[in-house]
C-alpha cells in the first residue's frame, strides 16, 4: 500500500426480503443532509482487509455475524474533504439485522459517538449514496439477476 494514500473499505449489507433484494443504509444524525450512506471507514496501518471491514462494520453497527462476502471492485480518487488520494475497496455481504435500528459509533476515532439510524431499502428504490459510496452498487444489481 502507498503512504501517500487513505485506504477505505464499504460494505454493501444485503438481503432478501419478501423476494426483494435490500440494502442495509443509515442516516447520520445531525448530517441528514448528506444522504444515505453504508458502513465502512479507514484501513489502519498494516489491517488486513476484511479485518478493516469487519471492525468497521462492527463499529458502525455493532453487526457481527457477517456471511458470503464478495470483494466486487475497487476505486481510486481524490477527496477535496481530505485532500489526499483514496483508494476504496468495496464489498457485498450478508447480515441479519433489525428491520430499523440506531446506533452509537463505538471506535477510537474521530466518529466515536456519532449516531447513525439504519433501516433496509429496496435496491431498485435506492437513491444515490453519499458521495462514493456507491461505486460499485450496479454490481449486487447485476449479481442479484
Amino acid at each position: 500500500m502507498k503512504a501517500d494514500m487513505v485506504y477505505k473499505v464499504t460494505a454493501y449489507l444485503t438481503r432478501i426480503h419478501e423476494g426483494k433484494l435490500q440494502l442495509l443504509v443509515f442516516r447520520e444524525q445531525d448530517y441528514e443532509d448528506l444522504g444515505l450512506q453504508v458502513p465502512g471507514g479507514t484501513v489502519e496501518e498494516n489491517e488486513p482487509l476484511l479485518d478493516a471491514l469487519r471492525r468497521e462494520i462492527m463499529e458502525e453497527s455493532g453487526i457481527q455475524e457477517l456471511n458470503n462476502i464478495i470483494l466486487l471492485g475497487e476505486y481510486s480518487y481524490y477527496s477535496e474533504t481530505l485532500k489526499q488520494h483514496v483508494h476504496r475497496y468495496y464489498y457485498q455481504l450478508e447480515a441479519a439485522a433489525p428491520e430499523a435500528f440506531t446506533h452509537v459509533v463505538q471506535s477510537n476515532d474521530e466518529d466515536n459517538g456519532w449516531i447513525f439510524h439504519y433501516f433496509w431499502i429496496d435496491m431498485e428504490a435506492c437513491p444515490p449514496l453519499y458521495s462514493n459510496l456507491g461505486e460499485h452498487l450496479d454490481k449486487v444489481r447485476q449479481l442479484a439477476r
